[in-house]
């Protein structure tokens, strides 16, 4: 399974509340893939639907035509994983149609036959962020999941000519030219990201691993500190730290944030190295 993000991530990124990702995953509308220590967990496609239904209301579309819309979307196409990741979805008078491939259905799932331009219209007028960078930062996205990278970075960029401000896609380019090995460009990424939102968990997360990477310890501390602050449920910088505390030879610090990291995420490929750093006692 690709990369998964945690209800707090989606929110973020499909500009709705937490509580929404959890009431739509309550009534089905886009289910979870998984759940830990009460957090829920989406794919990308997850992710896109959440976007998508996001788009669908703020077209005028009702969460209600959306679920009716979905029911018949499972019935005419059973193969879709997730349909409103798959299909093309517009807004036709009061009413969503979509479509697959070369057909179009109606609200009531019938096919629809083209006569004139104004089907043809409401066929590919599919809902869309207003800001072409929010478009570039999912194609982004989707570049990363598929292992194109060199494509990813190019998205990001180009999402910036239009949102230089968007610190979301400066943490992933940040994290795209890491890859790469342009380390100062990576740097630049997350301090420009920093800088327009100091308290961006994911943004101090990986600046505190550059800072470690150069044997800055006490500054990666700090970065590594400030994202367990804004996110304490985000595991990651626990075990970082927990590494650098070890590294500078305080132990007990360590295991502090080492117990806190398999409190969060106790079956991590990391788990195993770390219940023997605690030692049995410690377990």
């Amino acid at each position: 399974m690709g990369k998964l993000f945690d209800q707090r991530q989606v929110a973020k990124l499909a500009g709705i509340s937490e509580s929404q990702v959890r009431y739509w995953d309550s009534v089905r509308l886009i289910p979870h893939v998984e759940r830990q220590k009460g957090k829920l967990f989406f794919d990308f496609q997850g992710l896109v639907a959440f976007r998508t239904v996001k788009a669908l209301l703020d077209k005028g579309a009702s969460l209600r035509k959306i679920r009716k819309c979905l029911a018949k979307m499972r019935r005419l196409l059973p193969d879709l994983e997730q349909p409103l990741s798959e299909v093309r979805l517009a807004i036709q008078g009061d009413e969503i149609i979509f479509g697959k491939g070369n057909r179009t259905f109606t609200p009531e799932g019938q096919l629809l036959i083209k006569f004139g331009a104004e089907e043809e219209t409401a066929e590919t007028a599919a809902p869309a962020a207003v800001d072409p960078a929010e478009d570039l930062f999912f194609q982004g996205l989707e570049g990363e999941r598929q292992g194109e990278f060199d494509q990813a970075r190019e998205k990001y960029e180009a999402a910036l000519e239009f949102r230089p401000d968007y610190p979301e896609v400066l943490v992933n380019l940040g994290g795209v030219l890491n890859r790469h090995g342009l380390i100062p460009a990576a740097e630049w990424a997350y301090r420009r990201a920093l800088f327009i939102n100091p308290d961006h968990p994911e943004g101090n997360y990986h600046l505190a691993g550059l800072l470690e990477e150069r044997g800055d310890l006490e500054n990666a501390m700090l970065f590594y500190r400030k994202a367990i602050q804004e996110d304490p449920e985000f595991p990651d910088p626990h075990f970082n730290l927990g590494r650098v505390l070890k590294k500078r030879g305080d132990l007990p610090g360590a295991r502090k944030y080492w117990r806190q990291y398999l409190a969060l995420d106790p079956e991590s490929p990391w788990a195993p190295q770390i219940r023997k750093w605690l030692g049995e006692e410690d377990v």
